[in-house]
């Protein structure tokens, strides 16, 4: 490919939390916002994302290293997922694209998340159908932005990275799938972020309008 040539983009990969969905850190328990949100994103976390290490054991873990009682962080938990919101104007989007792409956009999911909330998560009643996938690190026994699990759903999918879009909330996780050769979008501000899709999915719509218009001929 050469460099001012643009990829024909026909796959898509979204990540769950804080883009597919919403939620909130403010719960009723004595845990503040900020220490759950920093249980989440250390060493122990990423090992039940991994699914390395049971829920149990997790909040347990957690509980000696932030000197807060198992049950209040398990509490803490169950009230987070309960404020789980599906991000509808992103569901919408994806709809509307897949319907221009008359089938041939591929949609996928890659969330780092534990085996519980993950089957928490996807008994919610959102529009799954809009994914011919999703994998979660829990399954994938990987999780971002570590190489592998990207690696294992490129395997698996069997996707070229050359023609794949990655939206996530983290810029780690963009980079490591940039680093790759997928075209990588940081989820900040979302006017941004659907400009940014309708753009880059815009010019292989306009190709399949063209060939079907040629077709027609």
């Amino acid at each position: 490919m050469s460099e001012d040539e643009t990829p024909a983009y026909r796959n898509l990969i979204l990540d769950l939390g804080d883009v597919l969905f919403t939620w909130s850190a403010e719960t009723r328990t004595s845990i503040p916002p900020r220490t759950l949100k920093d249980i989440m994103n250390g060493p122990i976390w990423f090992d039940y994302e991994r699914n390395r290490i049971s829920q149990e054991e997790c909040y347990e873990r957690a509980g000696r290293e932030f000197s807060v009682e198992p049950s209040t962080i398990a509490e803490a938990f169950k009230q987070a997922r309960e404020s789980l919101r599906p991000n509808e104007d992103l569901l919408a989007l994806v709809r509307e694209l897949k319907a221009q792409f008359h089938g041939q956009l591929r949609v996928f999911a890659l969330s780092n998340i534990s085996l519980p909330d993950y089957e928490y998560v996807i008994r919610l009643p959102t529009d799954w159908t809009i994914f011919d996938k999703v994998f979660a690190s829990a399954l994938l026994g990987e999780r971002k932005p570590d190489l592998a699990a990207y690696k294992m759903v490129l395997a698996e999918t069997g996707i070229d990275p050359e023609t794949t879009v990655f939206v996530d909330d983290r810029i780690e996780n963009v980079e490591a799938a940039r680093s790759l050769g997928i075209h990588g979008i940081v989820f900040d501000k979302q006017e941004g972020v659907f400009e940014a899709l309708r753009k880059v999915f815009g010019e292989r719509v306009q190709q399949i309008k063209d060939k079907e218009a040629g077709a027609g001929n």
